[in-house]
């Protein structure tokens, strides 16, 4: 034991014992405290449940005793008497060395077990998360990867988009100059005051009526003169003011919202 100092026997108490204590018959020590506390409710060993009855069973010991006590205690007893009261008294010693001996080896085997049930735990920890790191480090891999890709994707879109827009420049550029050159015309033309746009708009307008015209008619447009079969020039198509009457048996399956009356040629 540490120091020389006894051990309460007490399980819930276990501190040293260096000053009152109360021994027993059944070899055991406890604190001042715990002693009174027990002592007091009967006489049982709290730490072996033996029955303590007789007078000089439980003892209450000074255990730094004066040096007067130490000179008068075993004053006029015969050697063998002293000797076979030392022999107790070391035989108690031992047998609480002994406990104490013990108690420590039982502490330390579950000390050791703890930590053998704590070192494979840490083990299944550690490989757990050895695991998880490098599914993480996989991750993080593809994830770089994937970063990568993005970053030449973007690249690849911004050129495409400055290019983009070096073309629409270049068509802004060239539609503000056909729009300053239209504006320009107009100043030396005053019958045409239209903007550009609305010119524009009017001019595609009169195109597709004449196109709808045309188509609604379903005949070719003529000139007004042409050469005669026989190559000479000199009649030319007049619409008549009449009605021509078509032969009975000639369906006419031209549709069309008029028709064009011919005349005879003119000499």
């Amino acid at each position: 034991m540490e120091g020389d100092d006894l051990i309460c026997n007490y399980r819930k108490c276990r501190k040293r014992l260096t000053d009152i204590a109360y021994v027993t018959a059944c070899s055991h020590v406890f604190c001042d405290e715990d002693g009174t506390r027990e002592f007091n409710k009967s006489k049982v060993c709290p730490a072996c449940q033996t029955n303590l009855s007789l007078k000089f069973e439980i003892v209450r010991n000074n255990l730094q005793p004066s040096e007067q006590y130490k000179s008068m205690i075993l004053a006029g007893l015969k050697p063998d008497v002293i000797n076979e009261i030392c022999s107790r008294a070391i035989a108690f010693w031992m047998y609480q060395s002994h406990q104490e001996k013990t108690y420590q080896e039982y502490m330390g085997n579950k000390a050791r077990e703890r930590a053998t049930q704590l070192e494979q735990y840490y083990e299944q920890l550690v490989s757990k998360t050895s695991t998880e790191l490098n599914s993480l480090k996989t991750q993080i891999g593809a994830c770089k990867k994937e970063l990568d890709d993005t970053k030449k994707k973007y690249s690849e879109v911004t050129d495409k988009l400055m290019e983009k827009n070096r073309q629409h420049q270049k068509l802004q550029s060239m539609y503000d100059s056909l729009r300053r050159k239209y504006i320009s015309m107009s100043a030396f033309d005053p019958a045409d005051q239209d903007p550009p746009n609305h010119a524009f708009n009017n001019a595609q307008g009169a195109a597709a009526a004449a196109d709808n015209r045309i188509h609604r008619s379903n005949i070719a447009p003529v000139d007004n003169h042409f050469k005669s079969p026989s190559g000479t020039v000199g009649f030319d198509f007049r619409p008549q003011t009449g009605t021509t009457n078509y032969p009975a048996n000639r369906q006419d399956n031209r549709q069309g919202s008029f028709n064009i009356d011919l005349g005879t040629p003119r000499k």
